[in-house]
């Protein structure tokens, strides 16, 4: 019989990684790159803190942009914080 008191209960880690409970969604927003070029992409998920999105084959996106979602009431500057193939996470920084 083994002691249950000798083992650590798990811990879910992923809950850990969030600043927010993330919503899915299933919208379009568009990045503002430069002064007059916009590239659309795909939110897959958001949370206050942040966004996953899914991005065309072949484009790639700078460390930080303007990010629009026809949702939200203003743009939001994002910072991106990883990458996965197509998809991408970013977080919105406070202004």
């Amino acid at each position: 019989m083994v002691n249950q008191s000798l083992h650590a209960p798990r811990l879910d880690v992923a809950k850990f990684n969030r600043r927010g409970q993330r919503i899915r969604v299933d919208a379009r927003g568009l990045v503002k790159l430069g002064w007059f070029k916009k590239q659309e992409v795909e939110i897959r998920d958001v949370s206050a803190g942040g966004a996953r999105l899914a991005l065309p084959e072949g484009v790639l996106l700078p460390d930080e942009f303007v990010l629009r979602i026809p949702q939200f009431k203003h743009p939001r500057s994002c910072v991106k914080r990883w990458e996965s193939g197509l998809e991408i996470g970013v977080e919105f920084k406070l202004e």
